[in-house]
């Protein structure tokens, strides 16, 4: 029994317990301050980026003490749309009803839309209740006729300040268009627009766009002529009722205008307009948001007169500007400029700080590390002069060894000239005097003259041709002069084809003449210059014959000029051709390829050309073998 007891006294306990937290709860609720209810009323509808705008400003102004909560209400009236009577009277039935039981403290209304058709059925919506307007475009006579507990914040469009702003920015401006929607919205602005526009009328021709569809806006807008300014007011709808975003409308235009458009509501900004003087809408969210504030916190509405807007900052789009080449400095003091691209220092200044200290810490390093190189300098000078001398002097050496080189080979090939040369010198005069002795005899006798004294005659020429050769050719390696006169180039070379035919013909070869130059007349000895060919087109001759693939056996002789007043002289076998480790060898003296060859030809051709002040080479034949060619100087020609 006893237990039991004790378990009835717990229980009451508890249920006690329970009934003092309930009563506290109760209390602490009943002891929490009722909010603050406020009710926005938007002119437009809910896609209207101006209502966001117009709502960020209100949270922003209101800014009130913790301690005073508040519920934010927003109703879309979409008067900007649907305007009739009977969608009014239907929307002031249904705020009624929806507001009886728990009408608002307070009213923000935006726009002149709102606030018109709020004060006009004030008494069966919300009477009583204070209101707070912004952006409301009401004449001095509608803001003196307001009730006490009416105030707010008036905007009025700049377009007197944005003409003066087109014009300021186009000086050679001629037109300007003006677009204007056909809804009763939009045309009740048209009086302010044309008032404005008449101190401009003398300067401008004026281009009327009113009611216009998108379509033919845009259409009409791209065609424009040139040294035109659009001046975008507003387009709700156009002439047929259809319905717009005005933000989307000068979208439209901006994107396909032929010139600048200019609008009149920072909403706008971010479309292709290039700005104006602009109506803030977030700003005018914010001051009726600190007129509802004071309100709120207990100051009567009818000690806060009506705040007008009416100079509007100038604010421009830096994108803009480059795109229509705006010079910044035509811009008025105090413009604001939008999207413009930051400085280096404001994008990275961060890293350049850290860049810079950095780069000081480094300069501190090397100059540390300079300080020890200075050291090392100083004892390594004396043995990079001593190394530097030493290559100097091995250098010296080696281009000694290789002018001794040379110098020994053309001795050598002076040398071995000289004894050919009077070798061959003893048996060329034997050959003069038997022929000489010969033709005497046999004009003792004439009946033995006949074909034996021609070919006697022949014998003699041909030994007098040799001695000739032989005696240039050693001048040449000795004294290193010639004897040069102007000689047709072309004549040279046809003499040196009959020459050879009879040798070609022997050896099965054909010698193909082709010329591509024109009378070439140069200075030189015709018969070195003969001797240089005949030496080439042998050689061509015989690497022919050595053609294992069994190709034609042709050799091509071509004459053509070159540039610069200089003819080029080519031969071109069908041989293995020369390797390419060899090309710079082949014309020493006693160097050659062949195993029966003294290295002497190539050589003795060499120092003829380059007598004569041309050069002579080598190098691969596309179609196979060997294209060896020489360039000599064309000989001056006086007028």
């Amino acid at each position: 029994m006893q237990h039991n007891f004790h378990n009835t006294q717990s229980i009451m306990g508890l249920r006690v317990l329970a009934v003092w937290l309930l009563v506290l709860a109760s209390a602490s609720a009943s002891a929490l301050p009722e909010p603050e209810r406020i009710l926005v009323l938007q002119s437009f509808r809910n896609a209207m980026p101006v209502n966001s705008d117009f709502f960020a400003g209100i949270r922003e102004g209101l800014e009130l003490p913790i301690d005073v909560p508040v519920e934010i209400d927003s109703e879309d009236l979409d008067l900007s749309r649907i305007n009739d009577e009977k969608y009014v009277r239907k929307l002031v039935e249904i705020y009624a009803l929806k507001y009886r039981t728990s009408p608002p403290n307070l009213i923000i209304a935006t726009h002149t839309s709102a606030v018109r058709l709020l004060l006009l059925h004030r008494n069966n919506l919300f009477p009583g209740v204070p209101i707070v307007f912004c952006a409301a475009e009401l004449s001095p006579q509608e803001i003196a006729q307001l009730p006490p507990d009416v105030t707010g914040v008036t905007s009025k469009g700049d377009f007197a300040g944005t003409l003066q702003l087109i014009s300021r920015l186009h000086p050679d401006l001629r037109q300007i268009a003006v677009i204007l929607g056909g809804s009763d919205l939009d045309k009740a602005r048209e009086l302010d627009v044309s008032t404005a526009l008449r101190p401009f009328q003398n300067r401008f021709e004026i281009i009327w766009l009113r009611g216009l569809p998108l379509s033919e806006l845009v259409e009409t807008t791209r065609i424009l002529p040139p040294h035109t300014a659009t001046l975008y007011v507003v387009q709700f709808g156009d002439r047929n009722g259809v319905s717009y975003v005005p933000r989307k409308v000068v979208q439209a235009v901006a994107e396909h205008a032929s010139g600048p458009v200019y609008g009149l509501w920072d909403t706008l900004m971010g479309t292709g307009i290039v700005g104006g003087r602009l109506i803030s809408i977030e700003q005018q969210g914010v001051m009726a948001g600190k007129i509802a504030r004071r309100i709120l916190l207990g100051e009567d509405p009818a000690s806060i007169p009506v705040v007008r807007m009416e100079q509007n900052q100038a604010v421009v789009d830096a994108r803009q500007l480059q795109r229509w080449n705006i010079d910044e400095q035509l811009l008025p003091t105090g413009s604001r400029i939008l999207n413009r691209d930051p400085s280096i220092w404001e994008q990275y200044r961060s890293a350049i700080l850290i860049v810079i200290g950095l780069i000081a810490f480094q300069a501190l390093w090397i100059a540390a590390l300079l300080r020890n190189r200075q050291r090392l300098q100083r004892t390594q000078i004396s043995l990079n002069e001593q190394h530097d001398r030493r290559v100097r002097a091995e250098e010296l050496a080696r281009r000694l060894r290789a002018r001794i080189g040379v110098a020994d080979k053309q001795n050598t090939l002076g040398a071995l000239a000289g004894r050919i040369a009077h070798e061959i010198n003893q048996p060329l005069i034997a050959i003069q005097n038997y022929a000489q002795a010969a033709q005497r005899y046999i004009s003792t006798d004439s009946t033995k003259a006949g074909k034996l004294a021609e070919l006697l005659a022949e014998m003699e020429g041909e030994a007098d041709r040799a001695g000739t050769i032989i005696r240039k050719i050693r001048e040449l390696l000795t004294t290193g002069q010639i004897d040069a006169v102007p000689v047709d180039l072309d004549l040279v070379l046809k003499e040196v084809l009959a020459v050879m035919k009879p040798e070609a013909d022997a050896c099965g070869c054909h010698i193909d003449y082709r010329v591509t130059a024109s009378a070439p007349v140069v200075l030189a000895d015709a018969l070195h210059i003969q001797l240089v060919v005949v030496n080439l087109l042998r050689n061509a001759m015989e690497a022919t014959a050595s053609d294992p693939q069994g190709k034609g056996r042709s050799v091509v002789l071509t004459l053509g000029a070159t540039t610069g007043r200089r003819v080029q002289v080519s031969v071109a076998d069908s041989g293995p051709g020369v390797p390419a480790e060899e090309v710079e060898d082949i014309f020493e003296s006693l160097y050659s390829t062949k195993t029966t060859g003294m290295g002497i030809g190539l050589a003795t051709c060499r120092t003829i050309i380059e007598a004569h002040g041309g050069r002579i080479g080598c190098s691969a034949n596309p179609a196979g073998g060997a294209i060896f060619q020489f360039v000599l100087p064309m000989a001056e020609t006086g007028e």
